[in-house]
């Protein structure tokens, strides 16, 4: 059985290799493989990490190009980062979303009163948040499960496009919402509130969609990148 060290140097090595274009079945059979490798350098007394005489991930650069000439897809950490993203804070805001579209519902339809118009207000608000973070939800889970593959880095890069113009709407939809409605509400403009939205905006709406691209256009075979030229 391996010590501790190797079982950890082999699940580092196992997780490098997911990140290529493999099948579950020819991930395993490394993963036998290098098991096998650390073993009989164990039965020698030899460290494997001196066996493997570079790291861990190196080592598996290696051997993929050479059993197969299979390169790692240049931006699948990019990819798989904003893919993580996504789904969090999808979860996250189709949660809150929703529950900002119900209680608009309720105020403009359910019980209509003097709220209702502002109700139909934060309806439109809410519906245009919300479907920016079920797209996140959803493509988060696309990025995450394809960032290793190249045959669908073209599809990745318009699905990084689409999150990049909805959170663009979503930008203009909610600064407006906040000029207009928190302005009228306290009595006076406080520039601060949108130029803090638009910071707090672009650190979570445009950058991850920006890195979602840049990871998908890594991603993109030869073909595409001379195609782009």
């Amino acid at each position: 059985m391996l010590n501790k060290k190797d079982q950890r140097i082999i699940r580092q090595m196992i997780r490098h290799i997911r990140t290529f274009p493999l099948s579950d079945s020819e991930i395993k059979q490394l993963e036998r493989d290098l098991t096998g490798m650390a073993l009989e350098a164990e039965k020698r007394g030899e460290d494997f990490e001196d066996v493997l005489d570079m790291t861990p991930t190196e080592f598996c650069d290696e051997l993929l190009y050479s059993i197969g000439g299979r390169k790692a897809p240049g931006g699948r950490y990019l990819l798989k980062g904003a893919g993580i993203y996504y789904q969090l804070t999808g979860i996250l805001g189709t949660a809150f979303f929703s529950l900002i579209l119900l209680l608009a519902l309720f105020y403009t339809i359910i019980i209509p009163s003097e709220l209702a118009q502002t109700g139909l207000l934060v309806l439109f608000v809410a519906a245009i948040g919300l479907t920016f973070f079920l797209l996140s939800l959803s493509f988060g889970n696309i990025a995450e499960r394809d960032c290793g593959t190249t045959e669908k880095s073209a599809q990745l890069v318009n699905n990084g496009k689409i999150l990049l113009v909805t959170a663009v709407i979503f930008d203009i939809v909610a600064t407006l919402y906040m000029i207009f409605n928190a302005g009228a509400s306290v009595g006076h403009f406080n520039y601060k509130l949108p130029l803090l939205m638009q910071v707090i905006i672009f650190f979570s709406c445009y950058m991850p969609a920006i890195l979602y691209i840049i990871g998908a256009k890594r991603n993109l075979p030869r073909e595409y990148a001379f195609n782009d030229i």
